[in-house]
């Protein structure tokens, strides 16, 4: 069992995948991309709680489903670090990343 894992970091396309939804959900309600970024804090919260817990992709590479947006997280530990790899509309094939 991991550590609770202390830091948060984005690689670059996941960073860029974040703001696009942000601004997307944003265009299409005021408040709405705020929502989202809510529950992305709550979400990181859960895998910083437990980073174990989620379903292993391949490798050390794990997913979580966000609760209230269709959106799945990829991630992976590094040391107490949690890194996002990717943030995937669930309507997009997996393997694209």
């Amino acid at each position: 069992m991991t550590d609770m894992l202390r830091k948060v970091k984005f690689v670059a396309e996941a960073s860029r995948e974040f703001r696009e939804s942000v601004e997307w959900y944003e265009s299409r309600a005021k408040g709405l991309g705020l929502r989202f970024t809510d529950e992305m804090d709550s979400t990181l919260e859960r895998i910083r709680l437990n980073p174990d817990l989620y379903r292993r992709i391949a490798g050390n590479i794990r997913r979580i489903q966000m609760n209230r947006f269709p959106y799945s997280v990829f991630y992976t530990t590094e040391d107490d670090t949690l890194v996002i790899l990717r943030i995937f509309h669930n309507k997009r094939k997996p393997l694209q990343w």
